[in-house]
């Protein structure tokens, strides 16, 4: 036979899924809102690394026109222009500095591997620091700056 309990009595027993569900929830969505976040983050360094790629795709078409002075002046124009790593570089950074800097770059500079391949072909490296903009802060003082490399060539051609 069960025994009947007064509803005073009833009242007073603890339930032991009290708050639970609630916990499971506020979890669920502190989940939900770092993946939204990581997701718009990631997203704008990756819109950011894109453009940084349009900048130095700039620079190694202005390089590609940058012709070696002595060689043109020496050796005259052939079937292919002659470039040099100072010409490269040279025009490279002065394309670059007059480029605008895109939203959530902080700065960019053209870096080591910037030159003339085989004379004909400019090879442009760009190297960038992304500053993500939900959390930015918060991020670069736990993991530190977000530096992005992107590499573009463009060729010397006549005519």
């Amino acid at each position: 036979m069960k025994r009947r309990v007064a509803p005073a009595q009833e009242a007073r027993q603890p339930r032991t899924d009290d708050g639970r569900v609630m916990l499971l929830i506020a979890g669920l969505f502190g989940v939900l809102a770092m993946l939204i976040l990581g997701g718009v983050n990631v997203t704008a360094i990756q819109l950011a690394r894109m453009q940084v790629l349009d900048a130095a795709d700039a620079a190694a078409a202005d390089s590609a026109d940058a012709v070696d002075a002595s060689s043109l002046y020496g050796a005259g124009i052939g079937s292919d222009l002659e470039l040099s790593d100072q010409s490269v570089q040279r025009t490279a950074g002065s394309s670059l500095a007059r480029q605008r800097v895109p939203a959530h770059v902080l700065g960019w500079r053209v870096t080591d591997g910037t030159g003339a391949q085989d004379g004909r072909t400019a090879v442009v490296r760009v190297t960038a620091v992304v500053h993500p903009p939900v959390l930015g802060g918060v991020l670069s003082s736990v993991f530190g700056d977000i530096h992005v490399t992107v590499q573009s060539r463009a060729h010397a051609d006549v005519g």
